[in-house]
């Protein structure tokens, strides 16, 4: 009995040896609630920079055409924007604010499947006083030869803050 305790422990250790390097991107170390790296970026980084290049410089045409009339956007505390012009406002709004916010991103990732396209990404928000960090999922729809932006999530990383 005890020799086959003693093989099981090692087999166990043995086992548990090629199983913690098998994790990507943690070099065997526990991932604490994070998932593994992202996927490469894909074909639509560029749109997304285009993006945050229009927020940053309160380009409200860009959003004007980028915007589906149909678009859905779920904000990080609980708005839902049903409509073109809620959104048009609500990013109006966000592109104005005193003192003047400029966002920047990170950990791009995007897809297509046909005529449909995602992109998912980690931003940050700075106003020079408060940081807003968080992760945005876009839900694009092909017209013609544009992709108009059908549906956007937002989360933050903290408490919601007034916007």
């Amino acid at each position: 009995m005890r020799r086959w305790i003693q093989v099981c422990a090692v087999v166990l250790t043995v086992t548990a040896g090629f199983a913690l390097p098998q994790a990507p991107g943690t070099g065997g170390r526990s991932i604490q609630g994070r998932s593994p790296a992202p996927p490469a970026p894909g074909p639509l980084v560029n749109l997304v920079q285009a993006g945050v290049d229009a927020y940053n410089k309160a380009d409200i045409s860009y959003f004007e055409k980028a915007f589906a009339d149909d678009i859905l956007w779920v904000d990080e505390d609980g708005h839902e924007l049903t409509s073109k012009t809620f959104a048009l406002f609500f990013i109006n709004r966000q592109m104005t604010a005193t003192p003047k916010r400029k966002m920047s991103v990170h950990n791009v990732a995007t897809g297509t499947w046909g005529d449909t396209a995602w992109a998912a990404f980690a931003y940050t928000i700075d106003d020079g006083r408060n940081k807003r960090i968080g992760m945005n999922t876009t839900l694009f729809r092909k017209s013609g030869n544009d992709w108009k932006i059908v549906l956007i999530h937002g989360s933050i990383n903290a408490p919601a803050l007034p916007h």
